[in-house]
């Protein structure tokens, strides 16, 4: 059942006792005795996804729900290059991806061998760590290696943050030999301390605090968190503190300001000192504004403290005074009660221009033609009651961020590197592992490009895609720069005139079509109907050139409002 080669058999029995439960495997030849081996394994749970890009991007949707580390195999050659993208957005996103790529042996690197490549580090600047470990290793001291080697990389998943490692797997033929049992394995059990602030460091902090009469803390991308979500709820009943968020930040609360982009553009440099704040804080993952980091970098604030237990010099604001390398919930647990509330008028004076501009939203909404702008409020109220929300980049995560998001959803996007590879197989491989209703907001440029993301076996009836296809990369016409381009529509937007019919057919899921206002509210209703039984896709064709005009417009209006 399982192979004869003792090293690879270290190897992954070693990362079972460790906790590894779910492999994503690609096919191939020199890879076989790791698949045999994970195929039969009883506490392995097996994917089979031919595509190494699509598989990459599907294990890591199924590791950002599972949170913790999902394996991705493959065989030598080019096809350990294809997982490429998705390792480089595990790392920056801090999801716990295994990439284990068999290898020939070393003897035959750059000797014209077919399928042989310069392997070893090849992801060295997009992991935590990167090891080689001799898949035909045989003789005790060798075997003790592979086991330590194994263990510290499963844990290099986790600690000191998430995030992906590589294990490389050189192994010789022949490839198919068997036995029936796995070796018995020492793994090493890692106990993960949580760190707290020494109590001179906490009164030095909690005074700063509380002198400040003016505190903005700035969330970016996170997981759902209920407890820090308490926190930041009962630390924003101080007036000193405004509370600005995101949709990939998965916060919610009255108090909170959500629409940072619709926000700022209505922000005059007279109004510029009533917002700005003495302390900023920020926490969580990239930031999707590019509105609030021009505001900052302009109005720096005395101070800048940044949370996070890992990235110690992330001053992505350029006004960083203090790195905090904590856990959001453990900061604010312990400085909580120390904090004291300032008269002050500043969170008031966020949450009115909130309101106002919430208002503006609303009118403009009210006479807006058809365009990318328009459909994405039908599309957040239709989407199921504790649905995961995954946005593509370019166009779809910019606009989402335009309106109040629900607080019964849960919102997602590949914002570790912002590119558009990837969407749809993320999407499926979170819908996969999470068992929950999923939808994906798409652009065509994205979809078509992330296609394979279709060809497996893992598409759950629940699965609804909606491609927001605006005949291009719409973003370019909204951007700074390219729009004045007269080149465009060849070397920058991408210009096409397809549909996306004819590949839903190919992979087997229902299509729905939308032209105008009426027709996406009608198709909603069906495409989230009960009587929808099987994965779907809803194409809503939006006016190119339009677009761009409607945002403009939308963005002056929220200005003279």
């Amino acid at each position: 059942m399982y192979t004869d080669k003792q090293g690879t058999a270290a190897l992954i029995e070693t990362l079972v006792r460790k906790g590894l439960r779910h492999v994503v495997l690609s096919p191939g030849s020199r890879n076989a005795p790791l698949s045999l081996s994970f195929y039969h394994h009883p506490e392995i749970s097996l994917r089979v996804i031919p595509d190494e890009r699509s598989a990459g991007y599907f294990a890591l949707g199924m590791a950002q729900r599972l949170k913790e580390p999902v394996a991705v195999v493959c065989t030598s050659g080019t096809a350990a290059l294809n997982y490429a993208p998705a390792v480089a957005e595990a790392y920056y996103q801090r999801i716990p991806l295994m990439v284990l790529t068999a290898d020939r042996p070393l003897a035959w690197v750059d000797q014209a061998d077919g399928q042989t490549i310069r392997q070893r580090d090849v992801f060295q600047n997009f992991v935590r760590k990167s090891f080689e470990v001799n898949g035909d290793a045989k003789s005790p001291e060798e075997i003790w290696y592979v086991e330590r080697l194994a263990s510290e990389a499963f844990d290099s998943t986790q600690y000191p943050g998430h995030g992906p490692v590589h294990i490389n797997i050189p192994l010789s033929e022949p490839l198919y030999g068997r036995k029936k049992e796995l070796p018995k394995v020492k793994a090493i059990e890692t106990l993960i301390p949580d760190f707290v602030l020494s109590e001179e460091q906490l009164v030095t902090l909690s005074e700063r605090w509380n002198k400040s009469a003016r505190k903005l803390i700035l969330t970016g991308l996170l997981d759902p968190h209920p407890a820090l979500n308490q926190l930041l709820k009962q630390i924003a009943e101080d007036p000193s503190v405004a509370v600005l968020t995101e949709s990939t930040s998965n916060l919610h609360d009255a108090t909170f300001n959500p629409c940072i982009d619709r926000l700022i553009t209505t922000i005059t440099p007279e109004e510029a000192e009533h917002f700005h704040p003495e302390l900023l804080i920020t926490l969580g993952g990239p930031v999707i504004s590019k509105k609030i980091k021009a505001f900052l970098r302009k109005y720096a604030p005395k101070e800048h403290w940044h949370i996070d237990p890992i990235d110690l010099h992330v001053d992505t604001f350029q006004c960083l005074t203090h790195s905090i390398p904590l856990s959001p919930v453990n900061f604010f647990l312990q400085l909580f009660p120390e904090m004291q509330h300032h008269k002050s008028a500043f969170a008031s004076t966020w949450k009115e221009k909130d309101n106002k501009t919430e208002a503006a939203h609303e009118l403009f909404m009210q006479q807006i033609t058809h365009s990318d702008l328009s459909v994405y409020g039908p599309i957040l109220n239709a989407i199921p009651s504790g649905s995961l929300v995954h946005m593509g980049n370019s166009t779809p995560v910019r606009y989402v961020q335009l309106y109040t998001q629900r607080a019964d959803l849960h919102f997602y996007s590949n914002r570790g590197t912002s590119g558009i590879d990837g969407s749809t197989s993320t999407a499926v491989g979170a819908s996969h592992a999470s068992g929950l209703p999923t939808t994906l907001i798409s652009g065509d440029i994205s979809f078509f490009y992330d296609s394979n993301g279709l060809w497996n076996n893992y598409l759950r009836s629940d699965l609804r895609i909606i491609v927001v296809n605006n005949g291009g990369g719409g973003i370019f016409r909204i951007i700074e720069g390219p729009e004045h381009q007269e080149e465009i529509e060849k070397l920058f937007e991408t210009k096409q005139s397809r549909s996306v019919e004819h590949l839903c057919h190919a992979f087997g899921l229902s299509y729905f079509r939308a032209e105008n206002k009426l027709e996406l509210e009608s198709q909603l209703k069906d495409f989230y109907g009960s009587q929808n039984t099987k994965p779907s896709v809803l194409e809503v064709f939006t006016p190119t050139r339009e677009n761009p005009k409607v945002l403009k417009d939308y963005f002056e209006a929220l200005k003279k409002a």
